[in-house]
This record gives structure tokens, sequence and C-alpha cells, in this order.
């Protein structure tokens, strides 16, 4: 077995185990992470999708909005467990709207299945960086944006750490991933950050919109 699978496997150990032990962090019922993910949605407002990636779907807090915008929406999660939840929590959606998929990002192909009018990375990129090495991760980016529509979007977000202990949140960290889609050649349409206080605990999360620029350079 090679690297590779030897760290998906650990991935997929690790998130199925916290799935299992129920909502562990507090994402679908906290009020600070149901305003995330509204503000999450209103950058991403003003338009219609008609084909969607989301990436680290979780139990699908935010799936279930994206179905709202997007015509047909693809949520893939490493964990079994999670994708469990995420049926449970998008079964209003309308059959075959939303569909799941159990799979490790990194070895999942989105161009089997895009172009994609729009890719969601939420909390998802220090969850990769934990493990895989800096070359898989920007390997995956430039991959995403290939996969891209002329004119689709990226929405990554992603928390900044409050202590020095939170080594996969550090704000350095975070923005070198959201700098790193920029390099691989999606443009920056929008950025804010969420402040909001959960647990008794001030977070800040970053939230970038980016797009890809269609042949002709519209929208740059």
């Amino acid at each position: 077995m090679n690297e590779r699978h030897l760290i998906s496997d650990r991935m997929r150990a690790h998130y199925d185990t916290v799935w299992k032990s129920g909502d562990a962090w507090g994402l679908e019922t906290s009020e600070m992470d149901q305003a995330r993910y509204e503000q999450q949605l209103g950058m991403l407002a003003g338009r219609g999708y008609e084909r969607a990636l989301e990436i680290g779907c979780g139990s699908g807090c935010f799936t279930l909005r994206l179905a709202s915008i997007a015509d047909r929406v693809v949520a893939l999660d490493i964990a079994e467990a999670a994708v469990e939840r995420a049926l449970a929590q998008v079964a209003g959606a309308g059959p075959g709207k939303v569909e799941f998929r159990i799979a490790d990002a990194m070895q999942y192909d989105p161009h089997s299945e895009g172009p994609w009018d729009l890719v969601v990375l939420s909390e998802t990129m220090y969850c990769l960086g934990w493990l895989y090495p800096f070359f898989d991760i920007a390997f995956f980016a430039r991959q995403l944006f290939n996969a891209t529509s002329s004119g689709g979007r990226l929405l990554l977000t992603n928390t900044y750490g409050q202590a020095e202990k939170d080594w996969l949140l550090q704000p350095w960290i975070i923005d070198t991933y959201r700098d790193l889609f920029r390099n691989v050649g999606y443009r920056l349409d929008n950025e804010e950050i969420f402040r909001g206080t959960k647990a008794g605990v001030e977070f800040s999360v970053l939230l970038t919109l980016f797009h890809k620029a269609d042949a002709a350079g519209a929208g740059t």
C-alpha cells in the first residue's frame, strides 16, 4: 500500500470516528454556524448554478442551502457516517437534486462529472493539509480550477485559529490556502470575515469567493 492510500485510510478512520459520535462540532445546532452558512449563501446570491460540487460536505448543513441555488449538487465526504447524517439533512431537497459520494477528495476526479459552475470547500482545506504534502494540495487546487467552467465560481471558507496550539488553523496557513487558489488561476471576487461566538469562544472565519475568467477574459 502506497503512502497516499495510508494517508487516505487514516483520514477516513479519523473522521468516521468523529461523525459516529454525532454532531461533534455542533455544526447542525449552533446559532453561530447557521449564521455563517447564511453569510456564505449570501456571497453566492444573485445567480443560479446548474452544477455545484461541495467537497467535505460533513453532515450536509450547507448542502441543503446549496440545493436552493443549484440545479444539481454533488457532495463529497470521506466519512461514511457523515454522509449518512447528510442524507437525513437534505431529505427535502428533492429527488436527484443532491447526490452524495463517500470519497477522499484527493482521489476524486473533478473532471469526471464536471465542468462545475460552483465549487465549495467549507472548512476543508486545513483538514486536507493536515496529512497530505503541499505538492498534493497544490495539484488538487489546480485540478479544481481546470474542472471549473468558464465564469464559474469557487467559495473557500476556513476558520482562523485562536491559540498557538491550533496548529492547523494558524492565520498564516489559512491565508496561504487562499493565496494558493489565486496562484492556480482563480480571480478574487469578494472576501469577507465572518465573526461569531460559539460556546463562549469568539471565532473569525475567512470567506473568499473566486471566479474563473471566461476564455475572452470577461469578469476580470
